[in-house]
C-alpha cells in the first residue's frame, strides 16, 4: 500500500514545491542555445515591446505532419500508449501515474527536476517501458524514444535528450543510459554519458545569458535572430556597426579584432589596411582576409560598393534578358513528394513576369519544356539569370529524369549566368552576405510582403492546391515575381552606380 502514492511523492519531491519558471532550463533550448543564442539573450534582457511575431506557416504545417508520423510509428510499435494531457502540472503527475502504472509506452510525457541547480524540466516524444532493470516503479524502467523527420543526428537533438535523460535517471533511479532516435530512413542509438559534457557546457552557457553575464553575437542579418526578436537582433546589429555584418569574418578573427579595440567596421577602417593586415595575416586564415575586411568595411563606411576587379562588371547585354528563379515543394506533409512546382521568369524587354505552374509532380516536365519553349521563343543572343547554382545543378539532375526533353534543359543551362557570381567578381557590398535577400536592400530593393519567404510559399501553394484559394496563389507569385526582380534591381543598380563613377576603387585605398 505504501507504493499507491509514489507518483505524488516523485511530484512533490521533482517539482520543489512549483512549476517552472524564468530561472529554470528547458531541455527543448538547447537549439536556441547553439543557434540563436543571441535571440535568447532577447528573451531575457531587450525591450518586450521590440518583440515581433512573425508566424511560420511552413513550420507549423510541418509540425502537424510531424506528429502524424510520430503516431503512427508509436501505434505500430505499442498497442496501448497512454497519451498525456492536461496542463503543466497536470501533464508531470500524469507522466508520473503513468510510469508507475506500468503504462506499455507513454506520449508526450512530460519529464520535470526542478530541484536540480540548472532548474531542468521538458517534453518527450514517447517513453518507451523496458521490462529490464530494477526502477523505483519495479522490475522494469522507461527509455526515452525521440521521432524526428530529419535524415540524421543533430547535435541539439543529442543535448535536449540528454538533459531529459538525465531527468528520467533521477526519477526512476535507473539509467537507461541511452535513447532511441527514429529518423527518415533509419534507427541511431543516442549514447547519453558521451554528450553529457557539452550538453552541461550548453545548460551553463543558457544561464550565463539568462543571467546578462553573457551578451552573445547576433547572427548575420536577414536573419540576426529568430522571431519574435529578428527584426531587433538585425536593426541592433546594424544600429551598432556590429562586426558581425563583414563577410568572410568568422568568430575567431571577430575575437582577435576586439582584443585589439576594433569593435565596428568604421574601427576597421580607422585602423587602416595595414594594422586590419598585421592583425588577420595568420596562417590558418586566407590570404586574402585584410583585403576583404577592410573593403567590405569600407563599403559599409561610405554605404556605396567598392570596385574589386576592374572590367568584371556588367555581363555583356543579350538581345533578350530573362531572370528566372523555381520554386520547389518539399516533403513537409506526410505523403508529397518534393519537385519544381513554380518556375518564374522575369521578362526585361516585356517587362513582364511569366509564370508556369505545375499542381503536381507530374507536370514538372510539362513546365520545364513550357519553359524551354519561352526562352527558344526569345532568339538564340538570350541570357538566363539566376542567383547561385541551385537551379542550374536541377536542371542538370532533371536530364536524368526526363530524358524527353534533355536536349531543352541542356540548351537552357547553356545559356544561364550566375549573376551572384558576376557581383562578387565585381564588387564587394555594403551587406552581411551575397544571398539575394542581404545584397537586394542593401542596393535600395526589397520585397512586397512581409509574410511570405520560400518556406511559406510552399504552404501557400499546398493551401491553393487543397482549397483553391487563388489569394494564395497570388501570394506565391508575387515572392516568387520580386525574386526574379530583385536579381534585375541588383544589376540596374550597380550598372548605374559604375557609369556615375560612385564606386570606390580598392586598389587606390590599400
Amino acid at each position: 500500500m505504501e507504493n499507491i502514492y509514489l507518483f505524488q511523492k516523485l511530484f512533490n519531491t521533482f517539482s520543489a514545491g512549483r512549476t517552472p519558471g524564468k530561472e529554470d532550463l528547458p531541455a527543448g533550448k538547447m537549439y536556441q542555445i547553439l543557434e540563436d543564442p543571441f535571440g535568447l539573450w532577447c528573451h531575457f534582457h531587450a525591450p518586450k515591446e521590440e518583440a515581433v511575431e512573425e508566424p511560420n506557416l511552413y513550420e507549423s504545417l510541418r509540425g502537424k505532419t510531424d506528429k502524424l508520423v510520430r503516431d503512427h510509428w508509436i501505434y505500430d510499435h505499442c498497442s496501448n500508449p497512454v497519451v498525456i494531457s492536461g496542463n503543466d502540472n497536470e501533464k508531470f503527475i500524469n507522466t508520473l501515474q503513468a510510469m508507475q502504472d506500468g503504462a506499455e509506452g507513454i506520449i508526450g510525457g512530460t519529464l520535470w527536476d526542478l530541484r536540480s541547480e540548472e532548474g531542468l524540466y521538458g517534453g518527450v516524444n514517447f517513453l518507451l517501458k523496458v521490462n529490464a532493470g530494477q526502477s523505483v516503479f519495479g522490475a522494469y524502467h522507461y527509455k526515452i524514444v525521440q521521432l524526428k523527420r530529419a535524415g540524421e543526428m543533430k547535435e541539439h537533438y543529442a543535448l535536449q535528450t540528454t538533459l531529459l535523460n538525465k531527468i528520467l535517471t533521477e526519477i526512476q533511479g535507473y539509467d537507461a543510459g541511452e535513447a532511441l532516435f527514429i529518423f527518415k530512413a533509419k534507427e541511431q542509438i543516442l549514447t547519453c554519458a558521451r554528450v553529457m559534457e557539452r550538453a552541461k557546457n550548453a545548460a551553463t552557457l543558457y544561464h550565463s545569458i539568462r543571467r546578462g553575464e553573457t551578451v552573445p553575437e547576433a547572427n548575420k542579418p536577414p536573419k540576426g535572430a529568430l522571431s519574435p526578436w529578428r527584426i531587433y537582433a538585425n536593426k541592433y546589429v546594424f544600429e551598432k556597426h556590429d562586426l558581425v555584418l563583414i563577410p568572410h569574418l568568422n568568430v575567431t578573427m571577430r575575437e582577435i579584432l576586439r582584443k585589439n579595440n576594433i569593435n565596428t567596421y568604421d574601427d576597421i577602417v580607422a585602423a587602416g589596411f595595414e594594422k586590419i593586415k598585421e592583425l588577420l595575416s595568420d596562417d590558418t586564415f586566407p590570404d586574402n582576409t585584410p583585403v576583404l575586411t577592410y573593403a567590405h568595411a569600407l563599403a559599409f563606411v561610405k554605404n556605396k560598393p567598392v570596385l574589386r576587379a576592374k572590367g568584371k562588371f556588367p555581363p555583356p547585354t543579350k538581345k533578350r534578358n530573362l531572370y528566372f528563379d523555381f520554386e520547389a515543394t518539399e516533403t513537409f506533409q506526410e505523403n508529397n513528394s518534393s519537385f519544381i512546382y513554380l518556375i518564374g521568369v522575369w521578362d526585361k524587354e516585356e517587362n513582364r513576369f511569366v509564370p508556369f505552374i505545375a499542381r503536381e509532380e507530374k507536370e514538372e516536365e510539362i513546365i520545364f519544356k513550357q519553359f524551354a519553349n519561352y526562352v527558344a521563343d526569345c532568339g538564340p543572343d538570350v541570357a538566363l539569370y539566376h542567383w547561385t547554382e541551385y537551379e542550374v545543378k536541377k536542371m542538370k539532375a532533371l536530364c536524368n529524369k526526363y530524358p524527353n526533353i534533355k536536349a531543352e534543359l541542356e540548351h537552357l543551362v547553356s545559356v544561364c549566368l550566375d549573376l551572384k557570381i558576376e557581383v562578387e567578381k565585381a564588387f564587394y557590398l555594403p551587406s552581411p552576405s551575397l544571398s539575394l535577400k542581404a545584397a537586394a536592400p542593401a542596393l535600395g530593393f526589397n520585397w512586397r510582403q512581409k509574410d511570405c519567404g520560400a518556406m511559406d510559399s510552399m504552404v501557400y501553394f499546398t493551401k491553393w492546391l487543397n482549397e483553391g484559394n487563388e489569394e494564395a496563389l497570388k501570394k506565391v507569385l508575387m515572392y516568387n515575381e520580386d525574386d526574379c526582380v530583385a536579381m534585375l534591381k541588383v544589376e540596374l543598380a550597380l550598372r548605374e552606380l559604375q557609369s556615375r563613377g560612385e564606386v570606390l576603387e580598392v586598389s587606390e585605398l590599400l
